[in-house]
């Protein structure tokens, strides 16, 4: 077959399928009717609002869920927030309360180290003045001795009408037995006291320095010139001088007894009486002891 001819037969083939192809009609869409396509888009349209309406619905329940689960999160920062700004006011002065507190605590402390340091130099302070009294009463005391002595009498002894005495006190001066007590007298110039008569009795008696001590009475007494060493019973003074005299004996004394006594006179205070006057061992015993001089 010609190229002619297949091109013929192919034109009248179109030809006849344009004639058979049905012809649209006015309203008819794809071979339904116009009103039924519109029903259909509408359907599919209300369908789609639907699916999207239970699209936001389920979104605007979980973005609910959400801002309650926020808000419950957040609801203590909410509080603490709403708080400050109610009391901001009050924070701050609380903190320049504190700022102040901490000043003050630090002012105290260095306060209190100067306290202590002032105490410290007080506390010298006052040592140093008692001290200074000290020294002061002993001036004082000096001074007089000087100005009742006028001189007559060494430094440390008392003038007592017209006699100087020395009254030896613990601990500048140990004591000691007769024979060395008498031997410290004579080192100052005089010697054991030889009391005279009652108007020198009283005056030893009224001068006796006090004296603080424990044990037995009699250790607390001053031997004096007193001995009856050459004959027993027969007591003589250190200037040969006889004591016949037994008024100024304290009562049962002297003592006989050699086990108890001795030889040696001392001078015990009695503020009752002037019997001041009872026998110790003279050398085994120690004593304080009064020594006597002349004035010059």
């Amino acid at each position: 077959m010609s190229l002619e001819q297949r091109n013929t037969m192919d034109l009248n083939t179109n030809r006849q399928s344009y004639i058979q192809r049905p012809k649209f009609r006015k309203g008819v869409v794809f071979g339904f009717p116009q009103h039924r396509v519109v029903l259909l888009c509408l359907s599919l349209l209300d369908t789609a609002l639907l699916i999207a309406a239970l699209v936001l619905g389920i979104y605007s329940a979980k973005a609910k869920d959400f801002q309650q689960l926020s808000d419950s999160a957040f609801a203590p920062l909410v509080i603490e927030r709403d708080f400050l700004r109610n009391h901001s006011g009050v924070i701050k002065e609380s903190l320049v309360t504190q700022v102040a507190l901490e000043s003050q605590r630090r002012a105290h402390m260095l306060m209190k180290v100067q306290i202590k340091q002032q105490k410290a130099i007080g506390d010298s302070l006052q040592s140093h003045i008692l001290a200074l009294r000290a020294e002061k009463t002993q001036l004082e005391a000096n001074k007089t001795v000087l100005d009742d002595n006028c001189g007559r009498c060494p430094l440390g002894w008392i003038l007592v009408k017209s006699s100087c005495y020395y009254y030896s006190i613990p601990p500048s001066n140990g004591k000691k037995n007769w024979s060395d007590s008498r031997a410290d007298c004579i080192s100052r110039g005089g010697d054991l006291l030889v009391i005279n008569n009652m108007e020198e009795q009283k005056a030893i008696n009224n001068n006796y320095p006090k004296m603080i001590g424990t044990g037995p009475q009699w250790k607390m007494g001053f031997w004096i010139g007193l001995t009856d060493t050459v004959s027993n019973g027969v007591w003589v003074w250190v200037n040969h001088a006889n004591e016949n005299n037994t008024m100024y004996w304290q009562n049962e004394q002297p003592s006989h007894d050699e086990g108890l006594a001795g030889h040696c006179a001392a001078f015990g205070r009695n503020i009752l009486s002037w019997r001041s006057w009872y026998n110790r061992n003279c050398e085994h015993d120690a004593l304080n002891w009064i020594c006597e001089m002349e004035p010059k």
